[in-house]
Parts: C-alpha cells; sequence; structure tokens
C-alpha cells in the first residue's frame, strides 16, 4: 500500500460532516461512472481530515455500500488533514533502483516529523538541469503514521480494504482536462472542514498549502449550521471571501517568488464549497485572473444515474473521489 497500485475502482472521501464515494469502471478514456453516493455523517466524527470515531463512520460507509450498490470492497482512500506534507526534491543522478534508499537517507531534511512517525512515498517527475549537471526531481508525499492509522481503521470496520492512499488534492489532477495540464494554474477545493490551494505547472503540482479556512468557516462568518451552509444559497460573506482570496494569493506569490514561473493563468474551484452563490465571479474580481469551477466529468466517457446525487449540479462536490477512484483504474 502506498500514496502512488483494475476494471473498476472505488474511491473514498471522508470530510467533516460528510463522506462520499464514487466508483468508475472501464480504464483509461473509456473510464464511465458507475455509481457515487454521499451521506452525512455527525460532525465530531471527523474534524479537519482526522477520523475521531471510528464506530460512526464504518457505519456511514456500510450504509453508502448498500444504498448504492457498490461491491467491491477495495478501496482508493483520500487522505487530506493539516499533517500532510507535499514537497519536491532534487537529487544528483543516480539509478531509479537506488532512488528510494537515498531519498528515504535525505527525507528528513524535508519534512517537520521524524520519518519513522510518517508513511511515506515518492514519484519521479523526471530530470532537470542545474548548473549544467543532470538532476532527477522528486515529488515526496507524506502523512502522520497514526491519523493515516485512524482512517484505515474505520474502514477496516466497515469491511473494506484499502488499496491505495492518494493525497487527496493531488487525486484532483487526474481531473483535469490537457488543456488544463498544458497551463499553469491554481487548483482550490473548498471541502467542509478544510480547504487546499494546490499550484500546478504542466500537470505537475509545485506547491500546496491546507488551511481551516473552509466551508465550515463560512458557516459560522454567516451565523448558520454547516447543513445550512452547505445549501450554498447565499453569496460568500465579505470578510471570509477576502479571506480566501488572500490566502491564494500569497500562495501564489510564494510560488513566483521562487523563480519557476512567471504568470499563473487561471484558478479552478473545486468541493462544496466551490459552488457557493456567485463566489467564482468575486474571487475573479479580487484576483483579477480568470476563476472557474472545475468539471471532474470531463475526462469520462460516459455515467450511469448516481443514487440521490445530480452530479450535473453537484459535480464539483465529488472531483476528489472522481480523482481517487482513476488512480484506482491506473490514470
Amino acid at each position: 500500500m502506498g500514496f502512488f497500485a483494475s476494471p473498476g475502482a472505488v474511491g473514498v472521501e471522508i470530510d467533516t460532516g460528510v463522506i462520499r464515494v464514487v466508483e468508475l469502471q472501464g480504464s483509461g478514456r473509456s473510464a464511465f461512472l458507475a455509481a457515487a453516493g454521499q451521506t452525512d455523517i455527525p460532525l465530531p466524527a471527523v474534524s479537519e481530515g482526522v477520523v475521531a470515531q471510528a464506530a460512526a463512520v464504518a457505519g456511514a460507509l456500510r450504509e453508502l455500500w448498500a444504498r448504492c450498490g457498490i461491491s467491491k470492497q477495495h478501496v482508493v482512500l483520500g487522505i487530506c488533514n493539516q499533517n500532510v506534507f507535499m514537497r519536491i526534491a532534487t537529487l544528483p543522478k543516480i539509478p531509479e533502483k537506488k532512488l528510494a534508499q537515498a531519498l528515504r537517507f535525505q527525507a528528513g531534511q524535508y519534512f517537520p516529523v521524524n520519518l519513522s512517525q510518517l508513511v511515506f512515498d515518492y514519484a519521479l517527475l523526471g530530470e532537470v538541469n542545474k548548473a549544467n549537471a543532470a538532476e532527477l526531481e522528486v515529488l515526496l508525499v507524506a502523512s502522520r503514521r497514526d491519523i493515516v492509522q485512524s482512517n484505515l481503521q474505520a474502514l477496516q470496520a466497515a469491511g473494506l480494504q484499502t488499496e491505495i492512499l492518494d493525497i487527496s488534492y493531488l487525486a484532483l489532477l487526474r481531473t483535469l482536462s490537457a488543456a488544463q495540464r498544458s497551463d499553469t494554474l491554481v487548483l482550490v477545493d473548498i471541502a467542509n472542514g478544510l480547504t487546499t490551494i494546490q499550484l500546478v505547472s504542466q500537470g505537475v503540482p509545485r506547491f500546496s498549502r491546507v488551511i481551516a479556512h473552509s466551508l465550515i468557516t463560512y458557516a459560522d462568518e454567516a451565523g448558520l449550521a454547516l447543513q445550512e451552509a452547505a445549501l450554498l444559497s447565499r453569496p460568500p460573506a465579505g470578510d471570509w471571501l477576502v479571506t480566501l482570496a488572500n490566502e491564494i494569493r500569497s500562495s501564489v506569490s510564494y510560488y513566483l517568488a521562487q523563480g519557476n514561473a512567471s504568470t499563473v493563468n487561471s484558478v479552478l474551484l473545486s468541493g462544496r464549497g466551490a459552488r457557493l452563490k456567485q463566489l467564482p465571479e468575486r474571487l475573479q474580481e479580487e484576483l483579477e485572473v480568470p476563476v472557474t469551477v472545475l468539471d471532474p466529468l470531463q475526462n469520462l466517457s460516459r455515467s450511469l444515474p448516481a443514487t440521490g446525487v445530480h452530479l450535473g449540479e453537484a459535480g464539483a462536490d465529488f472531483a476528489v473521489c472522481i480523482g481517487l477512484a482513476l488512480r484506482g483504474l491506473g490514470a
């Protein structure tokens, strides 16, 4: 099992107050949506991506499996919390078979937590030339082992096996169109409990942040319960919107200051919060770049009716789940 593995794959996203599942069948460009569903869970059951009440989560998963008619027991689980780390490392060019050992020896300099306390994985991005010397560019990902285990135990209690772990916001990359993959853009996923901001250039993740400014903070500032806020019928309050815009702006400024790119061309929104009334338009006014909502269905060949979910309206909510399931198909 690793962050980076089948006809059919199931993606699972566990968020504060809600669990989502998507089943895809087929492969590659012939992949299609076979089932999708979501169910509410008690707010204390999950906090900022960390399962606190395994029994409640397991019960909700069993109910979701039965309601959606999903038979597959092996899943791709998305992990997202403030103890998820993503780094880009460069190393002298060495044989790929020696890369894992070299990374484990050097990984401590990239993460604020001892490697023994982390679930750690990597992906080779390719070669870069620096000072006329070839170096390897590697994507490193990690999460606190104890937090990962708490989420895995909830799935085990529901009779499910985690076949692949994936970082939730990295899963979004698989839902991008070819044109979007060739661009430099910002992916902003606004979930109930957390928001992730990810800078992507030529389809490669370059910088990411996980922040607590989310649909829950929107609900708090608007004086609403989360379930009321999730109806998405009100425009975001000015302070909440400005804070989100500032978080995106500071992330872009940091990324550009590293000299990796000269500009960011657009912002793509996903997650339930992406559907807040007038959010794309108002963010576009703040950031002065095009802001649109990601369509995670754009790479699927067709869709079957989903149980209790209108994906034409709620597609952005399921973007992470669809990306996770695509990972299970080998995308």
